[in-house]
C-alpha cells in the first residue's frame, strides 16, 4: 500500500512533554500509513518559509495542526484604552506559524486535523466557534492521550477524509 502524506503544522517542541507529542502523533499517523512532513523536521529549504510550505502542501492529502505553547503571558490587557478594556492572568499562546499554515492549508482545501493544547488561548483559526472544522482540545502534558478516545476518533475520521481525498474522491 502506497503511503500516504499529510503536511504537520508543529513549532519546535521545547521540553520532554511537547517532543512526546509530536512523537505520539506521528507514530499513530506512521502506523495507518501516513507520513508527516514539517518544514525543518523532514524537508528543508534555503528559502523564505512560505514558497517552500505552500509547494509542499500543495502535493499533500492532508494537514495537520498540533498547536502547543511557545509563549505564556503572565497578565495583560486587550483591547487597552478603550471601553472593552480588559485585565487577564496567564495565557497561553502556540507559535504564530500554525495559524499561518492553517489558512494555508484551508485555503488549498486539504482535509484539516486542528490538535490544540487546552491551555492554549482558543483565539483566530483555533477558535470552535467561529470555522467549519473541529478544534479538538488535549492536555500537552499527556501525550498518551492523543491516541486514546476521544482524541484518537477525531484523527481516525480525519485520516478517513485524508485518503477520500488521496483517492480523488473528496
Amino acid at each position: 500500500m502506497k503511503r500516504i502524506k499529510v503536511f504537520l503544522s508543529v513549532g519546535d517542541p521545547h521540553n520532554q512533554a511537547q517532543t512526546k507529542c509530536v512523537d505520539t502523533l506521528v507514530s499513530y499517523l506512521n502506523e495507518r500509513g501516513i507520513d508527516a512532513e514539517t518544514l525543518g523536521r523532514t524537508f528543508w529549504s534555503m528559502q523564505k518559509p512560505l514558497r517552500p510550505i505552500r509547494r509542499k502542501m500543495e502535493k499533500m492529502s492532508g494537514a495537520a495542526v498540533l498547536a502547543m505553547e511557545r509563549f505564556v503571558s503572565f497578565g495583560g490587557v486587550y483591547k487597552a484604552g478603550s471601553k472593552h478594556h480588559r485585565r487577564v492572568g496567564r495565557q497561553s499562546f502556540p507559535t504564530v506559524w500554525t495559524q499561518i499554515e492553517v489558512a494555508m492549508a484551508y485555503q488549498l482545501r486539504l482535509p484539516l486535523l486542528i490538535l490544540r493544547d487546552e491551555r492554549l488561548v482558543a483565539e483566530g483559526l483555533f477558535d470552535p466557534t467561529i470555522h467549519e472544522w473541529i478544534v479538538v482540545s488535549f492536555d500537552s502534558n499527556q501525550p498518551s492521550k492523543i491516541e486514546r478516545s476521544p482524541v484518537c476518533k477525531y484523527i481516525d475520521l480525519w485520516i478517513a477524509q485524508v485518503r477520500r481525498r488521496h483517492h480523488g474522491k473528496l
